[in-house]
């Protein structure tokens, strides 16, 4: 795709070659087969991150080797992504660092017999170390290995649409309908961010993995690519911009953006809530944790299920965002099933959920209709507990304003929680 009137540049790169670890080779034959093609066709260079210890399956490492020969065939790099793809966070250096060295000899002799230079490394997971000690080790010990890190600036969540294709292949037109949609709606934010951060629209470098959703729409990306007077460049051209000698302080276990990772340094111009989040039906990954908690001041247990999409919850952590706090009051009479799905909706709008289980089995005013009001009192207890404990465990929530969900006593739980502390309380809904 070549078209020198563009003023926008932009290198592709692709993740995790030869392909999904647990997909037949012929598969990944046939969709790497269709994404190179697409390059072709575009006449975009692109550069695959390779997995080496994903190769060697049972009875089909020649064939996979093939398909990573077929990359330099056509005139694509490759690059390390390691030999096993683990977290760096949950590794330790000396582990990650063997899993470095084992993660190149195949694809450093491809290159290296067609004459093309073997030199870039992709964290997998773009997970660069929770620690500045440990991140400083691992590039260290790259540099001296003479790799150079990949970095990316536009990331359009494609593993997410392609688990959603392989889920439910009969939804295909919807779900690439989708894709591209966010595709165009990514790269919106990541220009606008990068006007906002740097005063201009930068180089970018655009992350894919290889994957059937991939083979199914690239030359549909690379149009967009092209609609958005964009000229794919390589990865060597791209890093050529100098904002990618700039200064990177970000240290987490996820896996942000390095737009992000430069407006950390900066101070944060940008507001990162507004980065599009994936939308479509059971695409969020939702994750439900009970704990039971103890109140020594009132000698009391609070069971409480927490409730959130594990995403997001990722992106809190690291500092991107801050979520929002939904506290959901349990009557035992209502079915658990009923809490859990309000739960899980409220989990996918992007709420870190605490369900508070008020009633227990011990409770001697449980049937007392005359002392209804001090079972709300005890409610209103209950969630200042489970406030102070929220703001322990998960200090990067949002808690200034909390949204209340009870039904039926728990209504009036959350009535008269907003009624002594309006000032902690957003909204209340009671069904």
């Amino acid at each position: 795709m070549k078209n020198t009137t563009n003023t926008n540049e932009i290198a592709i790169t692709f993740d995790d070659l030869p392909g999904e670890k647990f997909e037949f080779a012929e598969t990944q034959r046939v969709i790497n087969g269709q994404i190179l093609q697409a390059l072709k066709k575009f006449q975009a260079p692109a550069i695959g991150f390779v997995n080496e210890g994903w190769i060697h399956t049972e009875g089909e490492a020649k064939d996979n080797l093939a398909i990573l020969k077929s990359w330099v065939d056509h005139g694509q790099h490759l690059g390390n992504h390691t030999y096993s793809h683990p977290g760096l966070s949950g590794t330790s250096v000396d582990e990650f660092k063997e899993d470095i060295i084992r993660g190149g000899d195949v694809s450093k002799k491809l290159m290296t017999d067609a004459g093309m230079k073997y030199r870039y490394f992709r964290h997998p997971f773009l997970d660069t170390g929770r620690n500045k000690v440990m991140r400083s080790a691992i590039e260290t010990f790259l540099t001296d290995n003479g790799y150079i890190i990949a970095p990316i600036t536009i990331n359009t969540d494609d593993w997410m649409f392609n688990a959603q294709l392989l889920r439910d292949p009969q939804d295909k037109e919807k779900i690439i309908a989708l894709y591209l949609e966010h595709t165009r709606a990514k790269f919106a934010f990541y220009k606008a961010a990068s006007i906002k951060i740097f005063g201009r629209n930068i180089k970018h470098t655009f992350l894919l993995h290889v994957n059937l959703i991939n083979a199914c729409v690239m030359e549909d990306i690379l149009k967009i690519i092209h609609e958005l007077d964009y000229t794919v460049v390589t990865l060597d051209r791209a890093m050529e911009d100098p904002v990618y000698l700039g200064l990177d302080n970000y240290c987490s276990s996820y896996g942000a953006s390095w737009l992000y990772r430069w407006d950390f340094t900066r101070g944060k111009a940008v507001d990162w809530t507004e980065d599009p989040i994936v939308t479509v039906d059971d695409m969020s990954d939702i994750n439900a944790k009970n704990l039971i908690f103890f109140d020594n001041e009132r000698n009391r247990i609070v069971p409480i299920e927490f409730c959130v999409d594990w995403t997001l919850k990722n992106k809190a952590k690291a500092g991107i965002i801050t979520l929002p706090v939904a506290v959901i009051e349990r009557e035992m009479i209502v079915p658990n099933a009923d809490y859990a799905s309000i739960a899980h909706t409220l989990a996918e709008q992007g709420y870190f959920v605490a369900t508070i289980q008020h009633a227990m089995p011990g409770d001697k005013d449980r049937e007392a209709y005359k002392t209804y009001k001090p079972i709300c009192e005890r409610g209103v207890e209950n969630i200042l507990f489970a406030l102070t404990e929220l703001k322990r465990m998960e200090p990067n929530l949002d808690m200034e304003k909390i949204t209340l969900v009870g039904n039926p006593d728990g209504g009036d739980i959350s009535a008269m929680f907003a009624t002594l502390h309006p000032e902690l309380v957003a909204k209340v809904i009671s069904p």
